[in-house]
């Protein structure tokens, strides 16, 4: 089946926010792309919820292997025709001291954030430059500014999304793409639910606006980035004055 519809990829998106761009934009008429590696069951339990509401394809997929990556990019081509916007949300943590991390888990988590935006990146925009339109938006963090004691593996692979969505988006504003970075703060969805209640209290104390972002806040901003065609090669630090 192919639309005139836009079309978004949202990697890592069978839980927490890549789950919640993929509702959010599918209410907005989208063909939602949701991604997997290994929660399948979250992801069709989306996918279920999506078919509601719009047109949507689930495919597994490790995004820190670029033969995966092509996989995704065609799959949805095939489907939908073309792609309009990529949302590299997936993202790990495995957090230790540097003293602490080992190699493997230091690869990991870079390879799945950093590598992982490269590869989807990449893969998709052949179809974008053919298409002379594209919107890539990557989710970093409030980590790749402020660093973060016990995750420098997370902040430095973070960090590095923001070096590279500076550098993508000057290769390809020419071709119509935007390229752009998210870098939230503390949110009431995914990663933070990780953390003990003790820890959790602790972290809204040291927000300035004393709250939790809310998800939605992040989906507007990424509606705002997709309807615009001048903004381009900018990291939007949404965290409630936590890095001030």
């Amino acid at each position: 089946m192919k639309t005139r519809k836009k079309t978004v990829i949202v990697t890592g998106s069978s839980t927490g926010l890549g789950a919640y761009l993929g509702y959010s934009l599918g209410k907005e008429g989208f063909n939602v792309v949701v991604n997997y590696s290994k929660r399948r069951r979250d992801a069709y339990e989306v996918g279920r919820k999506l078919s509601k509401i719009t047109d949507s394809l689930i495919i597994k997929g490790d995004v820190s292997k670029y033969s995966d990556a092509k996989k995704i990019v065609k799959q949805t081509k095939k489907k939908f025709g073309k792609i309009d916007v990529l949302v590299n949300n997936a993202g790990i943590h495995i957090d230790a001291t540097v003293l602490k991390t080992t190699y493997p888990s230091w690869k990991k988590v870079i390879d799945t954030n950093l590598t992982g935006t490269f590869n989807c990146s990449k893969a998709v925009l052949p179809i974008m430059i053919e298409q002379n339109f594209g919107r890539i938006i990557n989710i970093s963090s409030f980590t790749a500014i402020t660093g973060i004691s016990g995750a420098a593996n997370y902040s430095a692979s973070k960090a590095g999304i923001i070096g590279f969505t500076k550098s993508l988006a000057q290769e390809v504003a020419k071709n119509g793409i935007t390229v752009n970075a998210i870098a939230p703060g503390y949110f009431d969805i995914g990663m933070f639910h990780d953390f003990d209640d003790r820890t959790k209290n602790q972290i809204i104390g040291k927000i300035p606006m004393k709250r939790l972002g809310s998800p939605e806040e992040i989906s507007d901003l990424v509606k705002i980035l997709i309807s615009s065609s001048y903004m381009t090669g900018q990291v939007f630090v949404l965290d409630g004055g936590f890095s001030l």
